[in-house]
């Protein structure tokens, strides 16, 4: 019985003695690509620090683009005739586009669970959409 314990005790120290070595071995790997990752990090910050500042930008330096207008917009024919300003589309004129509301997967469960017609229910969400919310709010 002695003999078979000293044998599973060396060969556990065997054990013990490679993993040591392969954790040796991830430690000097970790250790490098933290000095790999510093070392980018040092790079990154001279190349942050040799870019000019836009207070540093002259005005003239400021790229033009005929196809933009002042705020950076793309200007199209239709904008363009309209003297760069877009045409603004009324609530009535995008409600009539859509003959649905939208409505959250999770608000058609809901209303179905509750046995509301979700198209009926005035949503909260943005543009319009049907909440679950909504939908609870309608069914009580």
């Amino acid at each position: 019985m002695a003999k078979k314990t000293d044998k599973a005790v060396k060969d556990l120290a065997k054990e013990v003695k490679k993993l040591r070595k392969e954790n040796e071995k991830l430690a000097k790997s970790i250790e490098k690509t933290r000095e790999d990752q510093a070392e980018s990090h040092r790079e990154i910050l001279a190349l942050l620090n040799e870019r000019p500042t836009a207070g540093e930008a002259g005005a003239d330096e400021v790229e033009e683009h005929p196809d933009h207008d002042e705020n950076g917009g793309f200007v199209t024919a239709e904008t363009e005739e309209d003297g760069g300003d877009v045409p603004e589309v009324s609530a009535e004129a995008q409600q009539d586009h859509q003959e649905e509301p939208e409505v959250t997967d999770a608000a058609k469960r809901r209303a179905k669970e509750l046995g509301v017609d979700p198209t009926s229910v005035k949503g909260t969400g943005s543009g319009g959409r049907v909440l679950v919310k909504d939908v609870e709010a309608a069914a009580s």
